[in-house]
């Protein structure tokens, strides 16, 4: 079993679609249903825009029609004749050494994607039912701002093969690891990238993609003292979902990147000689590739150095979003706190952003002492609007 991600010459209705997945078998032939099942989901469904996934559905595909050809194992068997059904020997090899030892979590990512698409195959008539069934589980019930809105009466339903994982926990830096973190960066381009995740909360990809032009003199903007409001547009820049979403830039970041671009950024785009769209290049004047993979080795080098070995670039959106809700909630209420966030952020939903209420009631008071003056300068300029 191979995977392959097309070119720009696998259309669909006229429309080029380059890097989709396809698995192609071991007799060289396309798994046709598999191809069926991504064109259904992430192109005529509608819902899933983002590349990243059309990689993630085609590596989980692949690892289960390749585990399946490798043990000699039609997937259309799903009768009750096996000891264990196909997706819960599935499971319990990824949880083996031979598999890999994965986490409950990433086994569990799997496993729904391959119900949704034993769902299809059964909807299509590949298989007369599915390789599962449903049972009630119990789950934690929301608290506070949404707990009137919950209709789960403490349980819901779930496949009967999907592992139980432990809650996850949500890791933050406090102010001082956040001081010390950019205090061990002595790269001043390095130093600014992380600056900025850590006020405004934006993702990898989103630093990476960030474009010059959004840059401004703060000296022009008088509508807001102590922030600069940067509108997102997808048509920019990479963001999830293309959803655009509006951000708040301190005024003393925006000072600094305004001076980045005119002295260390002029100098690297020198060096290429080529104009770049984005703001952010490395020494050579390049932008950073792959939506910013090495951020993760700048920030991981960083936090070794400041003595924070769990750090990763999104602990310091969390960093963020933690201090930002706790900040803006000593001025507000609660709902408006958890609004603003969400839409600073570019969540999907509230929920999303109601787990950061679960993480201050876990942390410690000296935590949240003060987290960056310029944050709650803002949270205060908000919270008196």
């Amino acid at each position: 079993m191979d995977l392959f991600f097309s070119t720009n010459k696998f259309k669909l209705n006229g429309l080029s679609y380059s890097g989709f997945p396809i698995l192609i078998s071991r007799e060289g032939k396309v798994v046709e249903e598999a191809l069926d099942f991504c064109i259904a989901h992430l192109i005529k469904r509608g819902r899933v825009q983002s590349k990243k996934s059309w990689v993630t559905y085609g590596k989980a595909l692949y690892q289960f029609f390749g585990w399946c050809e490798v043990n000699d194992i039609d997937w259309c068997d799903v009768g009750n004749d096996r000891e264990a059904t196909i997706l819960a020997e599935f499971r319990d090899w990824n949880l083996s050494p031979e598999g890999g030892s994965l986490s409950a979590a990433t086994v569990n990512a799997r496993l729904r994607l391959l119900c949704a698409f034993y769902r299809y195959a059964a909807n299509s008539g590949w298989v007369t039912t599915v390789p599962y069934s449903m049972e009630t589980v119990t789950v934690r019930q929301p608290k506070g701002f949404l707990a009137h809105v919950d209709a789960s009466g403490g349980s819901r339903t779930t496949a009967d093969v999907m592992l139980r994982t432990p809650r996850t926990v949500i890791r933050v830096l406090s102010k001082h690891q956040s001081v010390d973190l950019l205090n061990a960066t002595t790269n001043p381009t390095h130093k600014l990238i992380m600056r900025l995740a850590l006020t405004t909360g934006l993702r990898r990809e989103e630093l990476a993609t960030f474009p010059l032009k959004y840059v401004i003199d703060p000296v022009m903007y008088t509508k807001h003292r102590s922030f600069i409001r940067i509108n997102l547009d997808p048509r920019d820049m990479t963001i999830k979902r293309n959803q655009p979403r509006g951000i708040d830039v301190p005024r003393t970041v925006m000072e600094a990147l305004w001076q980045y671009v005119l002295n260390r950024r002029h100098q690297h785009e020198n060096i290429s000689g080529q104009r770049q769209s984005v703001l952010f290049l490395t020494e050579s004047g390049q932008p950073y590739a792959n939506d910013g993979a090495a951020f993760l080795g700048l920030v991981k080098k960083a936090g070794a150095a400041a003595g924070i070995p769990y750090i990763n670039v999104h602990i310091l959106r969390h960093t963020y979003a933690t201090h930002t809700l706790y900040a803006m909630m000593q001025s507000k209420a609660q709902t408006h706190a958890l609004l603003y966030v969400r839409d600073r952020l570019g969540h999907a939903s509230v929920t999303s952003t109601e787990k950061y209420l679960h993480c201050l009631s876990e942390l410690e008071d000296a935590l949240m002492n003060d987290y960056q003056s310029e944050i709650d300068l803002i949270s205060r300029e908000i919270g008196s609007a």
